[in-house]
């Protein structure tokens, strides 16, 4: 379902409030400028968040019988049956259908969906259980210049009762879980925050551009000036700005100004865990009257010559929009100079323009060689600068922007799959939503390195931004660390959301694919010719770039595809059927498996919600890593894959519903710790030469029944895969044990004894059925090209009974810790035995305290069913293991982080909070 007005700004205080990222929030930084922070020091006020009873409908509220029927534009709301479908309807007065599913013939799951909205571009929908009513026309769009009409948003009104929080800020993961709140969003409730802040605007500021810009709200928001409204944003997902020097807001310059933000949260667009408030940065910019236009800047590099070693010769046609908002024409001459990976300036071009008053000028400044050019790659992400400067007649530079940008060729082949760079590369993919654990999706920018550094250490390669637009600080990450990016447009139909979209993130070399929408994202009346429309639009601002244009939807494949690169959305079974009805256009498993699996867990149990870490889990669309893969390795059009998920979420419990709150689907769980199957992947990513791999499990402790052993907690029950054998005289514990490893055989030792070799390799693992247990240890032994010579082992050992707490700095995210207020420490928290070796069962209640100069922004363990409160310090182990995301101020200092137990010795880790140069910030 399309929402056909999803990403229209309003157009308020007679000027066009521009839907698009600012420069200083993508890859393009501003060294003339001033950009401001205005992340600190905001006021909130969370309004409502419960899923209380709703009014019934009138009788007969809906006459009109719309069955087997859908309509563009609506929203997805909660409900648990039709007629809390309805009554979500009844209760907005502009709304003319509902729509409801739990039917597989509208959702292939089955699972309950309800849709709300006006009565308009209907089409044929089966399954769909549809009514309608005649309702009279929406309220106007609020009036240019209109004053607050609402409490919060007066400058006058006493917020200090309100807490004070730094964005980005996620207020909903803030609430507490509930069983009666929608299940595809994590069972947290909905709501509606308002921020206040007082916003000193700098002196400097009168007679120049001003501009605030928000990277992402979500989602539907309105901002408050000085008892004004400046307008509106409805997407969740796309950064948009309000020009304030164009505005007849009256600002204080050098003195108090008020900003108040109401963000309504109540109407996601997705069926995912998508948070609420404002959950990216936000920014205040002070140019000339003659500047850059925010992602107006192209830097479009084609590769010219042959490519040798990584290198060829190159050509950058630099292309940049200015805008003037002075009094007078202005002549300028517009420079480029490009920057290359080392430092050393490799060419430049100017020309000289006139830009207009109020005119958008756009300048092609005329084309620059690139003699042998270090060329990106995932594996050589070499970056290059390009400097663009506007110059007055007068000889001032006015304005100057540095963008990143890379040099790189890149090619889909119908029958070789993705070519980069002249080398053949399968996208070993990955889809991935927004969220991580104890911040919800206000995820630090920090953070986003570590997100795709986890993926690349497994061997990935590639990252499905689904199902929207990324922030851009992960496209930043990803240019610098070397990973490729299927970039996702949000709605089909939406032209105004692709443009933003293209625009901003077409500089970045990482981006390799635009999609146009994910499966039912993509409905719409004409999917054909919404998809001709939006193609067209990401050709329009990208003409350069190489990318194809994809879809992660089946009805767009075929014969007659629009797609220049077909998606292939899970059915492994007919990858051969649909290459040979479109035989000459490239292919990609836009997204595949869909295997659920928990870390530590060895036994399925819907009753806690829990599922087997043994890869043999999958809903009705999905298969196990093994096969997905299979079918994607093994044939040579297959560009790659994208898993679901490579990180677990909020939202989505499969197969199970309450008590889950998260997904199963990650290859990492929500804290980043990897569950077995990471280990799959990684031993079919990654060559034993490069890294040798080898992981047996499950653990080795375990009970002698069913019920586990009350005198020995650190024993698990045996379930699942681990069976009690009885006889008449005895009984005896079995236990499967599987091993994954790169290698091509591994032996099971148990105890001492030798259980035999078993092959491994790719598409497979190594497996010993009905192993008898008997505390001790396990290992396994890998062995190369019928070796007798070890290449690699691990052992486990049975533990014994948890007697301490170990904290450690995870993946070395804070080992350097920046007092900038920004930066973030993971603190992994491990409950262990006296040999130090971390218990399996764990699961005791952890506290966290923090002293010195940092806060707990949240805390999480992985556990997919865990209903303590994301911002709780203190959180039981899952199996051993939990997280506390620490975050630093501006303050440097000793931090010491301390966790405890009860009837267990704690620990504790100290950070040096370094000292920074902050940048500006009000």
């Amino acid at each position: 379902t399309t929402i056909a007005s999803m990403a229209r700004c309003l157009v308020l205080l007679g000027a066009v409030v521009a839907c698009a990222s600012a420069a200083s929030l993508g890859n393009a930084v501003n060294v003339d400028r001033m950009v401001y922070s205005v992340n600190d020091g905001w006021r909130f006020y969370r309004v409502g968040g419960g899923s209380g009873p709703l009014p019934p409908c009138k009788p007969n509220a809906f006459p009109e019988d719309m069955t087997n029927k859908r309509c563009d534009g609506l929203v997805r709301v909660q409900a648990k049956d039709e007629d809390e479908c309805a009554r979500q309807c009844c209760a907005e007065a502009t709304c003319g259908t509902y729509q409801w599913c739990n039917d597989t013939k509208c959702q292939p799951s089955g699972e309950a969906d309800c849709w709300i909205g006006a009565k308009k571009n209907c089409f044929a929908g089966p399954g769909w259980y549809s009514r309608g009513r005649d309702v009279g026309p929406p309220p106007p769009p609020p009036s240019p210049g209109r004053n607050c009409d609402q409490p919060f948003c007066h400058p006058s009104y006493d917020d200090s009762t309100w807490r004070t929080v730094q964005v980005p800020h996620d207020f909903v993961v803030e609430g507490n879980f509930s069983a009666a709140a929608d299940k595809s969003h994590g069972y947290l409730p909905f709501a509606v925050g308002w921020y206040r802040k007082h916003l000193a605007i700098p002196a400097q500021a009168k007679d120049k551009a001003v501009w605030l810009e928000f990277a992402g709200t979500m989602r539907d928001t309105k901002v408050y000036l000085n008892d004004v409204l400046l307008g509106g944003h409805v997407s969740g997902y796309t950064p948009y700005r309000f020009y304030l020097h164009k505005h007849n807001v009256t600002l204080n310059y050098g003195g108090d100004n008020v900003l108040a933000i109401k963000v309504d949260s109540t109407h996601p667009t997705g069926w995912w865990y998508d948070g609420g408030g404002i959950y990216r940065d936000v920014d205040l910019v002070v140019a000339d009257v003659v500047y850059h236009v925010p992602d107006g800047t192209y830097a479009a590099a084609v590769v010219t010559g042959a490519i040798q070693d990584g290198h060829a010769d190159a050509v950058v046609m630099p292309q940049v929009e200015i805008m003037n908002d002075g009094a007078a024409s202005a002549s300028a001459t517009i420079t480029a100079t490009v920057i290359d990976p080392v430092g050393k300036t490799v060419g430049k071009a100017e020309t000289t323009a006139t830009i207009h008053v109020g005119t958008n000028t756009t300048v092609s400044i005329g084309n620059i060689s690139l003699p042998s050019a270090s060329l990106w790659s995932a594996e050589t992400p070499h970056l290059y600068s390009l400097i663009t400067t506007i110059t007055s007649a007068n000889g001032k530079s006015v304005d100057t922007l540095n963008t990143t940008f890379g040099v790189r060729k890149i090619e889909f082949s119908a029958s070789l799959g993705f070519i980069i760079n002249g080398r053949r590369v399968k996208l070993y993919g990955a889809a991935n939503h927004q969220d991580f654990a104890g911040v919800g999706v206000a995820v630090p920018n920090v953070l986003q390195q570590h997100r795709i550094s986890k993926l690349k250490d497994m061997g990935g390669n590639a990252w499905r931004t689904a199902h929207n637009a990324p922030t851009p600080a992960l496209l930043e990450a990803a240019d610098r660390l070397g990973f490729y990016v299927w970039d996702e447009n949000h709605l089909l139909g939406e032209l105004d959301e692709a443009a933003i979209l293209i625009r901003r993130d077409r500089n970045h070399p990482s981006v390799v694919i635009w999609s146009l929408c994910n499966e039912r994202l993509c409905s719409t009346k004409d999917i054909t010719k919404d998809a001709l429309a939006m193609k067209a639009v990401m050709k329009q601002h990208d003409p350069y770039g190489g990318r194809p244009v994809s879809a992660n939807n089946n009805g767009l494949n075929g014969a007659d595809t629009v797609l220049d690169l077909q998606g292939f959305d899970y059915h492994t079974q007919f990858y051969d059927k649909w290459h040979a009805a479109a035989p000459n256009v490239p292919a990609i498993s836009s997204e595949t498996s869909s295997a659920v699996s928990d870390r530590g867990e060895y036994h399925n149990d819907p009753t806690t919600g829990h599922v087997s870490g043994y890869d043999v889990n999958y809903p009705g669309w999905g298969e196990s890593a093994e096969v997905a893969w299979d079918a994607i390795d093994s044939r040579d059009f297959m560009s790659g894959g994208n898993t679901w998920t490579g990180w677990d979420y909020k939202g989505e419990p499969t197969p199970y519903a309450w008590p889950d709150i998260n997904s199963h689907f990650g290859i990492l769980d929500m804290c980043g710790f990897a569950k077995d199957r990471f280990f799959w992947y990684q031993s079919n990513y990654r060559s034993f030469t490069a890294l040798p791999v080898l992981h047996l499990f499950p653990h080795w402790n375990w009970a002698s029944s069913a019920g586990g052993d009350a005198t020995q907690p650190h024993l698990a029950a045996c379930k699942g895969r681990c069976r009690v054998v009885s006889s008449t005289n005895s009984s005896a514990t079995t236990v499967e044990l599987w091993a994954y490893s790169n290698a091509d055989e591994v032996e099971l030792l148990v105890n001492g004894k030798s259980l035999g070799k078993q092959p491994a390799g790719r598409f497979s693992h190594a497996a010993w059925k009905d192993v008898p247990y008997a505390p001790g240890k396990i290992e396994a032994r890998a062995y190369l090209n019928g070796s007798s010579a070890v290449a690699a082992s691990q052992t486990i050992a049975t533990t014994g009974p948890a007697v301490a707490v170990r904290l450690s700095i995870k993946d070395k995210v804070g080992s350097v810790f920046h007092a900038d207020g920004t930066d973030v420490a993971l603190v992994q928290a491990e409950v262990v035995d006296a040999s130090g070796l971390v218990v399996p069962t764990a699961s005791n209640n952890v506290t966290f305290v923090i002293s010195g100069p940092a806060t707990l922004a949240g805390t999480g363990n992985g556990d997919p069913a865990s209903h303590v409160n994301d911002k709780s310090a203190v959180r039981p182990a899952f199996h051993g293991l939990l997280l506390a995301v620490v975050q630093s101020t501006t303050q440097a200092g000793s931090v010491t982080i301390s966790a405890t137990a009860d009837g267990l010795k704690g620990g504790s880790i100290t950070l040096a909070a370094k000292p920074v140069v902050l940048g500006n910030r009000l």
